[in-house]
Formats: structure tokens, C-alpha cells, sequence
């Protein structure tokens, strides 16, 4: 599931238009877009061999509103997506996803927040369409792989919050401190409309519940960070492990990452769901990345991701294995002004836990265009 990332970030090309007040040189509107195009190949094993093909479209705005001459400490934020392509999971079989741009094709408002700040900044408040992986359960240095659980872990994006690639209305706190944040939010507990994924809906049924998340985490100048988190779902959605309908959904994660000097960084994800109600109990990844490697701001990294079924969801579904493990070697280069490639190797062992499926190894190929 696709996150605002290192990699994202690595890939906007942002200009200005300098709107800016007397005194201050910050840009009243600032506006980014970027397309990604994708090829992965299941290369052997998994399901079948073959290639799927994906585009991914990012265009932001985000307005000072201070700078703009409207009002002080406020930010406008607007992301629309467009998506393109067919899931290269298709061809891997497996549960985790091997793309994280791998979803409906659709053109759709992502995102469309204000948010305000009080307290020389130190806690902000934010409503509209938000993504919660945007600034939860997210490390920087996790953010060169294309894997999805790098971005964010199975054990939660499982129950589908409001995600790449669609998103809920929330109203979101940030408090800060020296070294130490904390967030809280509520989302609509069903992003957009199951029933139809394409383009923008905005709805609130008696059934779709809350999505409830908070994280506390310390960080420091170095970019090192741990942090905690735990999120509850209340929306009545079918439970995969006995079929009926449930209303109570929990989970935690503990993530960090260490920057070991100027090049090297490590990072590690552990998340655990309610095993009475998810089909994924735990999820482990960690990974080790290397900046300006080879080249200035390239990036190689690898990372594992393992993903584990619970005990009720085995003893349902006998014929399945424990669990499915994902490992990423890639490489990341900027290449002329506004275009970069990243490339991939992927090894995903037991795909879907599925005793009838071998193992996959795929490739990926990735072209950024800056705009």
C-alpha cells in the first residue's frame, strides 16, 4: 500500500508560485506531479509466468494559507491519483501484494485536507480526506522499496483503513515535543464505496464504524525513530476467519529505524492483529538501505517481510501453510533531470500460504518522470 515516502519524495518535482507576503519567503501555493510506470515479470513459480504493466499518477497542491494573505497557521492539501494497470499479484499469487501502485484504475481526489496549528506548531489539527499511512506506522528508510509492507505492515492494512488507494475523512491531532510526538486520529471506518472503486465517494453508513489510531514515538536530529502504535475497527465488515459479521477489531505495531552513518540505515516493522478476527496474526520486516551508494542520491537496499496466518484462521483453513515471506533487493538512480529507474528482484517463499503454489521470483522495472 502506497505512502508519501523517501521514495515519493525522492520523485516530486515541486515548483512554486511565489504568492508570498512581505515578510516571509514561504511559497503561498506549492504543486508537485509525478508519474511512475511499472513492469513486473513473474519470472518463475507462483501461479504463471508473465508481465503486467502499471501506471501511477501523482498531482499535489498545497496552499500556505498565511502566505496567501487569507489567515495564519493554516495549510490547504490537495492529491489527486490516477491509476492504471493490472495487478502483477495476479500472475505471483501472492497475499501481501508485490506492487505497492498495484490497484483500480481510476482517476480519484485522494486527498483534500486543511490543517491548522496552534502552539508555535507544536499540535496541529486536521480534517478532510486523509491517509493514515501518510504520517502512521511510517519509516523513512523503509521508504526505497516497492514492496507494499514496507510501507505499511499486512497486520494492519489488512482491514482496510483509508490507505492508498482509498481514503476516509478523518479528523487528526499531531502534538510535538523536543524529541517526542504523538498522534491520534478517527477515520470513517469504510474508505470510499466497496461497491464501486472508482472514482471519489464520501460516505457515512451506520455500519462503516470508526477506524481509531494512535502512535507515540520519539525521534531524533539524527532521523533515528522508534515508535508505538495501536488502532481499533469498529466497522461491521465479514470476519475471514468464521464468516460472521464483526464490529471490534484491534491491533498493535512497534516500529524504528537507525541511521548507522551518513550512507547506511536499518529499520524494522513488528505488527500483531486480533487473531479472532484477521486472518494475518503477526507480521515481522526489516530491512538495511544505503544512500549515494554508487551514485549521488541512488539507493540500494534489502528487506524481508514475513507474514504469518493465526491460529483460528489454520485451524478454518487446514490446507494452508503458517506463513508467506517476501524479500526485495533493489537499486534506485536518479538518471538525467526529472527521470529515475529503480529495478527489483523479488523472492517471495509460500505465496498465499498456499501448499499448491511454489515459490515466485519476479522482477520489476520503475521509471519515475518528474513533471
Amino acid at each position: 500500500m502506497k505512502k508519501l515516502s523517501l521514495t515519493v519524495l525522492l520523485l516530486f518535482f515541486t515548483t512554486s508560485a511565489h504568492a508570498n507576503t512581505e515578510d516571509s519567503n514561504t511559497p503561498a501555493y506549492e504543486w508537485s506531479a509525478a508519474l511512475t510506470l511499472e513492469s513486473v515479470s513473474n519470472m518463475d513459480g507462483g501461479i504463471k509466468k508473465g508481465s503486467r504493466e502499471l501506471a501511477n499518477l501523482d498531482l499535489t497542491l498545497a496552499i500556505d494559507t498565511e502566505a496567501a494573505g487569507w489567515w495564519g497557521s493554516g495549510e490547504w492539501f490537495v492529491y489527486v491519483l490516477g491509476n492504471a494497470g493490472k495487478n502483477p499479484s495476479d500472475y505471483v499469487g501472492d497475499v501481501q501484494g508485490i506492487s505497492n501502485i498495484a490497484t483500480d484504475e481510476t482517476v480519484k481526489m485522494y486527498e483534500f485536507w486543511y490543517q491548522h496549528y496552534f502552539a508555535d506548531e507544536s499540535v496541529k489539527v486536521l480534517f478532510g480526506l486523509h491517509d493514515y499511512n501518510s504520517t502512521f506506522y511510517s519509516l523513512e528508510s523503509a521508504g526505497l522499496f516497492t514492496h507494499p509492507s514496507f510501507g505499511i505492515g499486512p497486520d494492519t492494512s489488512q482491514v482496510g483503513p483509508s490507505i492508498f488507494s482509498t481514503t476516509a475523512t478523518a479528523l487528526h491531532f499531531t502534538f510535538t515535543g523536543e524529541n517526542q510526538y504523538l498522534l491520534a486520529a478517527i477515520y470513517d471506518g469504510i474508505p470510499g464505496d466497496p461497491n464501486n472503486p472508482r472514482g471519489t465517494h464520501i460516505q457515512f453508513n451506520s455500519s462503516d464504524g470508526l477506524f481509531s489510531a494512535v502512535e507515540w514515538g520519539w525521534a531524533n536530529s539524527n532521523s533515528d525513530k522508534l515508535a508505538l502504535g495501536a488502532w481499533q475497527h469498529t466497522a461491521e465488515v465479514e470476519n475471514p476467519v468464521d464468516g460472521s459479521i464483526n464490529d471490534d477489531n484491534t491491533g498493535i505495531y512497534i516500529i524504528g529505524e537507525k541511521n548507522i552513518n551518513n550512507v547506511a540505515a536499518v529499520f524494522v516493522q513488528l505488527g500483531q492483529a486480533d487473531d479472532q478476527f484477521n486472518q494475518l496474526e503477526y507480521y515481522a520486516g526489516t530491512g538495511i538501505t544505503f544512500n549515494s551508494f554508487w551514485l549521488d542520491d541512488d539507493g540500494l537496499g534489502l528487506a524481508v517481510a514475513h507474514a504469518r496466518n493465526g491460529d483460528p484462521y489454520l485451524a478454518a483453513n487446514t490446507e494452508l501453510q503458517r506463513a508467506e515471506t517476501a524479500w526485495e533487493l533493489t537499486y534506485f538512480a536518479p538518471v538525467i533531470d526529472h527521470l529515475s529507474a529503480q529495478a527489483s528482484v523479488y523472492y517471495i517463499q509460500n505465496p498465499s500460504m498456499d501448499k499448491t503454489i511454489s515459490d515466485a521470483l519476479a522482477l520489476g522495472a520503475r521509471v519515475y518522470i518528474e513533471f
